[in-house]
Parts: structure tokens; C-alpha cells; sequence
């Protein structure tokens, strides 16, 4: 009787990938032998990830999700994963108002002679340092806006609320942790693996992170746009014009600082990790790819009209009776 031919697999007929000096010597130094795995692999078939951004915008929503719903009336967790982003997100809110308040009072009150306009009364600044610093405030401005894209995007990957999500949590906190957000790993034929979430949200809590996160967000970032561009336009001297840039650049910033001043470190923790959904190649949309030339289209565009208005048209933005003040 014949014997069979031994089985060969992909993996047992593909090189090993070849380790040099270098690599080998710097394997001998760590415990334990180490040898390739497989053989060479296109990582760009890995999966790629979509993660909430290290926000309070996004921690206010999110890390109660964390915890199982049974959990969230326990002291501790009300006031340290409840109350504490709430405040902090209040805090966030107000420290913004006060900002614009002062930025938008600051360039409405601006001097110019009569038969003059904004850009004319201040002729002294360099316009090409001029036209830099608005770019760059711009910029951040749109970073801020891309930041909530991502934010959108991320609410959009998970599904709608279903009853039977209701057996999928009580299965995650029986047999692997009490949270109200489980995930799902999925696996190909290519040994990627992509996770999702297992269960999605209510129509009530995805319309209330739209309505009072990310909408408060992008009205936030659309004011820093108009009249940041406005303070800096404004800046009588070259010197101010760089200090009023670094002010509108320094207030987008301010999310960034209080959250990580005023999120603890497991919860920081838990943002990047706990809440990330993964995708493989074939789900990526190639049109992100063309972000580069748009973005740079879009502040362009930006720059160049909010600029024109501010120049010619100072006045229209000038609606608030601020004088009394």
C-alpha cells in the first residue's frame, strides 16, 4: 500500500523570513527562543481602526457604557464615571464661552477711520505672515472638525438597538465582563480579524450624542472659524498677529488639556482600547485617500473668503450690543 503523500499548507510552503545579524543578536538578549513565524506577510492586509479621539466630548458619552447598566446607580460609579465627565464637560463648555466671548468682543471693537476697512487700518502687518497665521489657525480649526468626523463616524459603525442585544449583554457580563458596550471578534480565511460591536444603541441615546455632543462641537468650531480668523486679521502689529493665532490655536487645545488633567488613567485606558472597532482593507472607503487635497481646497477656500468678508465687510459680523459692557 502507497503512503500518502504528506499534507502541505500555504503557510509550510512559504519562506521563512530570513533574519539578519543584527536582529539575531538582539533576539539572543531576550529570554526564551525566537524564530520567524510563517513567512513574509503584506501588513497593509491587517486591519485598520476607528477609535473615539482622547476628548471629554467623547468621554461623557462613552464611559458609561464601560459599566454594566446594573452598576450605574452604585456611589462610586455615579460620581467618579457619571457626574465627574459631566462636570468636566460643563467646565469644557464654559471655558470655551468665556474664550469666543472675549476673542469675538476683542475684534468687534476694533478702531477703523472712516473710508477705510479692517485690513487698510492695519496695513503695517506683513501680508504674508498674515496670510500664514491664518492659515495655521485654520488648520486647527479644521483638525477640531475632523476630530467630530471621526467621532460621527464611529456612532454611525454601531447598529441600532434591537431587543435580543438584551441576551448578547447579559452573555458578555456572565462569562467575560459586566459592560454595556460588548464587542465581537470576526475572523477570515486570511487569519485577519476585525471587531465590531456586538450591540448597538437607542434611537433616544444616539440622538442625544448627536444633539448635545456633536452638534455643540461643530457650532463651537464654525465661531472659532469666523471670528478667530477675525481676531487674527485684526492684529495691528505683526507680533500681536502671531500672539492672536497662538490664542485661537492655544482655545482648541483646551479639550485636550483638561481631559487629560481630569480623566483618570484607567479611563483614559478604556477610551483607547475598550471602545475601538477594527475594519479589514476591502471595508476601507478610498475616497478618505483624496482627504490631503480637499482639506487643503476647503482652507483655502476658507481662509481666502472669511478674509475678504473681514477686510471689506467687518461690520456684518458686528451684531451683538456689546458696547455697554
Amino acid at each position: 500500500m502507497m503512503e500518502a503523500p504528506p499534507m502541505t499548507t500555504a503557510a509550510a510552503e512559504s519562506p521563512l523570513a530570513p533574519i539578519d545579524a543584527k536582529t539575531r543578536q538582539r533576539l539572543a538578549k531576550i529570554d526564551g527562543p525566537f524564530r520567524p513565524i510563517d513567512g513574509p506577510f503584506d501588513s497593509n492586509q491587517e486591519a485598520w481602526s476607528l477609535r473615539l479621539p482622547p476628548s471629554l466630548y467623547a468621554s461623557v458619552f462613552t464611559l458609561p457604557l464601560a459599566i454594566d447598566k446594573t452598576m450605574w446607580w452604585d456611589t462610586s460609579n455615579f460620581f467618579t464615571i457619571f457626574l465627574a465627565p459631566l462636570l468636566s464637560y460643563f467646565l469644557l463648555l464654559g471655558i470655551e464661552g468665556i474664550l469666543i466671548f472675549y476673542v469675538y468682543k476683542e475684534t468687534t471693537s476694533v478702531e477703523i477711520p472712516e473710508d477705510s476697512t479692517l485690513c487698510e487700518a492695519n496695513a503695517d502687518t506683513d501680508w504674508l505672515l498674515r496670510i500664514v497665521c491664518l492659515f495655521l489657525a485654520t488648520a486647527y480649526i479644521f483638525a477640531d472638525l475632523r476630530q467630530t468626523l471621526g467621532m460621527y463616524r464611529w456612532v454611525q459603525c454601531v447598529p441600532e438597538w434591537h431587543p435580543g442585544h438584551q441576551e448578547i449583554t447579559d452573555y458578555c457580563c456572565r462569562y467575560s465582563g459586566r459592560t454595556s458596550l460588548p464587542m465581537q471578534r470576526y475572523h477570515d480565511d486570511y487569519g485577519v480579524t476585525v471587531k465590531k460591536p456586538a450591540v448597538g444603541f437607542t434611537c433616544c441615546f444616539r440622538f442625544s450624542i448627536f444633539f448635545l455632543v456633536l452638534l455643540p462641537k461643530i457650532i463651537l468650531a464654525i465661531i472659532w472659524l469666523v471670528y478667530g480668523l477675525g481676531y487674527v486679521a485684526s492684529a495691528t502689529t505683526n507680533t500681536d498677529m502671531i500672539l492672536h493665532a497662538i490664542v485661537v490655536m492655544f482655545a482648541l487645545k483646551v479639550d485636550d488639556v483638561l481631559y487629560r488633567v481630569l480623566t483618570p488613567d484607567v479611563f483614559q485606558t478604556w477610551m483607547t482600547h475598550n471602545f475601538e472597532i477594527t475594519f479589514s482593507e476591502e471595508e476601507e472607503n478610498e475616497a478618505i485617500r483624496w482627504l490631503p487635497y480637499v482639506a487643503i481646497l476647503l482652507m483655502g477656500g476658507a481662509v481666502a473668503g472669511l478674509y475678504i468678508g473681514w477686510c471689506n465687510y467687518s461690520n456684518i459680523f458686528d451684531f451683538l450690543p456689546l458696547d455697554e459692557l
